[in-house]
């Protein structure tokens, strides 16, 4: 299983696959440089351009895979590939905090372990979703839902905050079909999408610490932010146009055919819920305190790719799924 919906073996648009993997695979990256985001411009612009799109993007291409489920009335599906993992992580994080941090052991069934949020939104969304799903309009006031709960502190419980500011983005891969990516292969896309990048590469640079990165997490408020007054709202807008550009970019870029790593895909999941571990026990250890140069950190990202890759394999699948998938392990015995 993937963080998404797979599709059968004749229907498979190797598009998605490959947009799905890369994306994981920045997840990775973005996680592996937090640390350094106070150390260089560089590397703070790298973190700012990759948490604008890629989880916006995410559950945007969830959004546009939950079509069948939502049409099926799939109320349990939900359950056992979202909620469940979400459930055994919460516990295996509680002991992982406890041994690592010296926390106190608890766990909390509504206040999500770290990346453990997506997966709580996510089975959120597949229920919300038959509120929203009579008209594409009604992004519109998912939007405006978005921007208005900065203005309050929603707080985690539940993921709640994230859960309203990124729904936009899952309602509107929910509705959009396929024929809408056409023009992203229209002539000068890739090399207006390489520009696009690249300018907003070098704006983001120089203006890498004026910007509140928190904002992209989606679970703080203005005033937290140190954003006040009525315009605060304008910088989840600015962060809403930010996080669409970067996707269509991103996405102009993406190889529509088969290549040698589409196949990883499907496995998104387990990179996702297993990569935590090293990065976060790593915080704990004096692992980031070598990490002053543009080539170790280089070193660093292509570490991490590969450990995407490695987490990804069917081998570590076979050992984490009996765990992680448990109602699906069972049903192929």
């Amino acid at each position: 299983m993937s963080l998404m919906p797979n599709v059968s073996k004749q229907e498979r648009d190797y598009f998605f696959d490959n947009a799905k993997f890369i994306l994981i695979v920045l997840v990775v990256i973005s996680h592996a440089i937090t640390p350094l985001i106070g150390t260089s411009d560089l590397n703070r612009t790298l973190y700012l351009l990759l948490f604008s799109f890629h989880m916006p993007l995410f559950l945007f291409i969830s959004g546009y895979f939950a079509k069948k489920a939502v049409a099926k009335r799939e109320l349990m599906k939900p359950i056992q590939k979202l909620l469940i993992p979400y459930l055994v992580m919460q516990i295996i994080y509680s002991f992982f905090y406890y041994d690592v941090y010296g926390w106190e052991l608890e766990f909390s069934l509504f206040h999500p372990h770290w990346s453990l949020w997506f997966l709580l939104t996510l089975f959120t969304y597949y229920y919300l979703i038959h509120l929203f799903k009579f008209s594409p309009y009604f992004i519109i006031i998912a939007i405006a839902i978005g921007i208005l709960s900065g203005y309050i502190e929603v707080g985690s419980c539940f993921s709640l905050s994230r859960t309203l500011v990124f729904f936009p983005f899952f309602l509107a891969g929910y509705y959009v079909k396929r024929e809408h990516f056409q023009f992203l292969y229209h002539k000068g896309m890739k090399f207006t999408a390489v520009l696009f990048l690249v300018i907003t590469t070098l704006v983001t640079y120089f203006f890498a610490f004026n910007i509140p990165y928190e904002l992209l997490y989606g679970n703080t408020s203005y005033t937290a932010l140190g954003l006040n007054g009525w315009s605060a709202g304008i910088w989840r807008i600015g962060a809403y146009v930010m996080s669409i550009a970067m996707s269509i970019a991103f996405l102009t870029l993406i190889p529509k055919d088969k290549t040698t790593f589409s196949h990883f895909a499907k496995n998104t999941l387990y990179v996702y819920l297993l990569h935590g571990f090293i990065f976060r026990y790593l915080r704990e250890t004096n692992f980031y305190e070598g990490i002053d140069t543009v080539f170790e950190t280089f070193l660093l990202i292509l570490g991490s790719i590969i450990f995407a890759f490695i987490l990804s394999s069917n081998t570590v699948k076979k050992v984490a799924r009996p765990v992680l998938e448990p109602v699906a392990f069972l049903k192929r015995k």
